[in-house]
């Protein structure tokens, strides 16, 4: 799963050696992925520390490359220093906690209907005046009974934000709706699917697999996210779609957004069992752990669908917001906002 915010703020509970014992942490990115694409105020966005923080990071190896006067920095790198950080306040840390509050309510809370308003806006790192093509994942909301109303896309670059801005960049393209969403309580029958799902649990949660970002060429690589001790989401999905599909049981992975006072991109996989779909999420589960949540929350994400969730019509090793320069695939990023409403839409 990623998570991206607004405007940067500094919470360092843990002082500057949490920052660097996270550095030391976390497990690197294979320098044949490694992208030197974020600046650095986009990375002060990101983390949420001071510029002396990065300085320091920096000395202590942090990896950067210097361009013409510019200090540029690895996406993921970044991302999983600032998550691993014990700051409290970096961007993931602030998306995983409030996304996740949910887990420890009642059962009830986990299914019962909701209404949000979405935007999920798009950047493009370096070109504050882009006006290349953007193209957003349609939502499937109905594929988990729910209904999305009033679609909105703006892609030239005429979007109001409302100050909001995208790890530091200007947004210059906007899908919005309203979406109703209803979770279902759904039990995997199957053996093999329920192994799997535990067996991936435990990696992460022992360290076998270290959850983290990691850039799009290596997490939509399965085997060679598994050859580098590393999982998020996406590479969870793409390797249990494998395992599943080579096991002769129709599996799909799936992308969309997770739902809360803040919002994300998010991926999963479906089994299909009894006629109907089920949702299969250790990354889900991990998560909801990791902010005090039961084994019930554990069984539920072995089969049940999420009124946290909002299904598109996209694959998992497909992005909600896809940008192009002159038909070639271009660097993006992406925030999600989301709004709880009140009223049910009908």
């Amino acid at each position: 799963m990623s998570g991206r915010t607004g405007a940067p703020a500094v919470a360092e509970p843990r002082g500057t050696a949490g920052w660097i014992d996270a550095l030391h942490r976390i497990v690197p990115t294979p320098d044949r992925y490694v992208r030197f694409d974020t600046e650095r105020d986009s990375a002060l966005a990101i983390m949420r520390c001071s510029p002396d923080v990065l300085d320091q990071l920096m000395r202590a190896g942090l990896r950067h490359r210097t361009e013409g006067g510019r200090v540029l920095f690895d996406d993921s790198d970044i991302r999983n220093v600032a998550a691993a950080s014990g700051s409290g306040g970096s961007v993931l840390e602030l998306v995983q906690r409030y996304l996740f509050r949910f887990a420890v309510s009642k059962p009830a809370e986990w299914i019962d209907e909701r209404a949000w308003a979405i935007r999920n806006l798009g950047a493009c790192p370096g070109v504050t005046d882009c006006r290349e093509p953007w193209e957003f994942a349609p939502l499937a909301a109905e594929d988990f009974a729910g209904r999305s109303r009033d679609e909105r896309t703006v892609t030239d670059g005429a979007v109001d934000a409302s100050g909001a801005s995208v790890d530091g960049y200007p947004p210059l393209a906007e899908f919005s709706a309203t979406v109703r969403t209803v979770g279902a309580v759904r039990t995997v029958r199957d053996q093999l699917v329920r192994d799997a799902f535990h067996e991936s649990l435990d990696e992460m949660r022992t360290g076998r697999m270290y959850y983290q970002a990691m850039p799009p060429a290596l997490r939509n690589d399965p085997v060679a996210a598994r050859a580098n001790g590393t999982a998020n989401c996406i590479s969870v999905s793409l390797h249990l779609e494998r395992v599943f599909t080579e096991a002769g049981l129709e599996a799909r992975s799936r992308k969309g957004y997770l739902m809360g006072i803040l919002g994300s991109d998010h991926s999963w996989v479906e089994v299909r069992e009894d006629g109907e779909w089920k949702v299969v999420d250790p990354v889900f589960a991990l998560l909801g752990l990791r902010q005090g949540a039961s084994e019930e929350f554990v069984e539920f994400c072995l089969g049940s669908v999420s009124n946290r969730l909002v299904p598109c019509d996209c694959p998992a090793d497909l992005e909600t917001v896809r940008h192009t320069h002159r038909q070639s695939p271009a660097p993006t990023r992406n925030v999600v906002l989301v709004k709880p409403l009140k009223e049910i839409p009908s």
